[in-house]
């Protein structure tokens, strides 16, 4: 099976770039675009975690549906943009965020 890479972040970096923008243009407030991506994050983790569910149970009883093979397939892409979307997120939450990647020494230092 083939999978998209580009096709579906696309729209996940145009949309974004977009509540980004408007968030820097003063336009929407900081805890809208959070809000945003916050639920773009839920519905991507529902599908994408219930799709791996369900496929789990179907491989775990040895049933095989013509309906398997999409299952993967949404259940990869939503991966992906999750994947995508945990980079948004981190852009995000920088600062607090950078304390786990950044040693406290280090921190101190600058």
């Amino acid at each position: 099976m083939i999978y998209d890479i580009i096709i579906p972040t696309l729209p996940f970096i145009g949309g974004y770039l977009f509540t980004y923008s408007l968030y820097r243009l003063n336009l929407i407030k900081k805890a809208m675009h959070i809000n945003v991506w916050n639920l773009i994050i839920l519905l991507a983790f529902i599908v994408s975690g219930g799709a791996g569910f369900i496929l789990l149970i179907l491989l775990e009883l040895g049933v095989s549906l013509p309906i398997s093979p999409q299952l993967l397939y949404w259940h990869v892409e939503l991966g992906l943009t999750l994947a995508l979307v945990t980079i948004f997120h981190l852009h995000t939450y920088w600062k607090s965020s950078k304390k786990m990647f950044i040693s406290e020494k280090r921190r101190s230092c600058r």
